[in-house]
């Protein structure tokens, strides 16, 4: 079987791994290599995505970091030409932010790494940005549709406000659909993807209730907006 395109994700890993090493990159026959082989194997078994043989195997990833080396103003030499688009674009996204790289390492690895299994199927609209893979956008999503915390998050607004209404232009649900409409409204989790760690319990406070179109705008790009960002945006159209 022919290796696939490299995913976001992976390169992300790999990113980590060439920044972390650098200007000393461990050798194709190294223990890191064949370390980081074997966890892009797992990272692709976790997504749903099969393996084999050759699947990321030390010679592709040796040649993956190589292809790093063609952006780094560091190196005096032309590095290794080829790979992917997406490898200038990551490296333009976090070469110069190695704190939030490393954040999102961490995540990806604790989420790797644990008993969790990730949606096969991720319900991730067509046009939605996953700038930081995949792997933590589908968390981010699971997180949203926990129907459990969802249910708190209703309970609490309701008890408070004595309605259900978008944080961000108040619309409601309700007043516009009766019934149908009655206690339906969606979730939008306002921790960063890049923070999310397996185990880590949800906070009422990092959930915010918002309708489908505001959720939609939030998600659309990155950075996503904030609740106050998209409210100041509907504010200057009305």
């Amino acid at each position: 079987m022919r290796n696939p395109t490299w995913s976001r994700d992976e390169l992300i890993v790999t990113l980590d791994f060439y920044l972390r090493h650098k200007p000393k990159i461990p050798n194709k026959n190294s223990k890191e290599i064949h370390e980081l082989s074997d966890f892009l194997n797992r990272l692709q078994e976790k997504l749903g995505g099969e393996t084999f043989d050759k699947f990321r195997n030390v010679n592709g990833v040796y040649m993956k970091i190589m292809n790093f080396l063609r952006f780094d103003p560091d190196y005096k030499g032309k590095g290794l030409k080829g790979g992917g688009k997406d490898e200038e674009v990551v490296w333009k996204l976090y070469s110069n932010d190695t704190v939030k790289l490393r954040s999102l390492f961490d995540s990806i690895r604790s989420i790797v790494s644990s008993d969790t299994p990730i949606p096969k199927k991720d319900e991730l609209d067509e046009d939605e940005d996953s700038e930081e893979g995949r792997i933590l956008t589908i968390t981010h999503r699971v997180r949203e549709r926990d129907q459990k915390i969802v249910k708190r998050k209703k309970d609490k607004v309701l008890k408070e406000r004595g309605k259900l209404s978008c944080e961000v232009c108040d619309f409601d649900f309700s007043l516009v659909y009766g019934k149908r409409g009655s206690g339906f409204i969606e979730c939008h989790h306002t921790q960063p993807v890049s923070e999310l760690k397996y185990g880590q319990k949800t906070k009422l406070s990092e959930l915010s209730l918002v309708c489908s179109n505001c959720h939609r705008i939030i998600h659309r790009k990155r950075p996503w907006l904030s609740i106050n960002e998209t409210r100041k945006i509907i504010n200057r159209t009305l």
